[in-house]
């Protein structure tokens, strides 16, 4: 399967409200070990998985695991 198709079913899968670890690759029988691929082939396949998805996100939607660095203000009036 080429990087461009690899990179539609990731975007395909983020519309659908996958995860990053609902990744194909990421199952048992798609891994190196089972495939007999190389681990640099197998990578090559979920950085393009990855990059599909990410492309489909909207900036207003963080990746999973991902958590606001903003800061907790007090309310107006609040004196500590």
């Amino acid at each position: 399967m080429q990087r461009d198709d690899i990179q539609k079913l990731g975007a395909q899968a983020a519309r659908d409200g996958l995860t990053l670890w609902d990744c194909p690759y990421f199952r048992a029988a798609a891994m190196p070990g089972h495939t007999g691929e190389s681990i640099s082939e197998w990578r090559s396949k979920i950085e393009a998985w990855e990059a599909g998805w990410m492309n489909a996100r909207t900036p207003a939607q963080p990746p999973p695991g991902s958590y606001s660095r903003r800061m907790a203000r007090a309310p107006a009036g609040f004196q500590t």
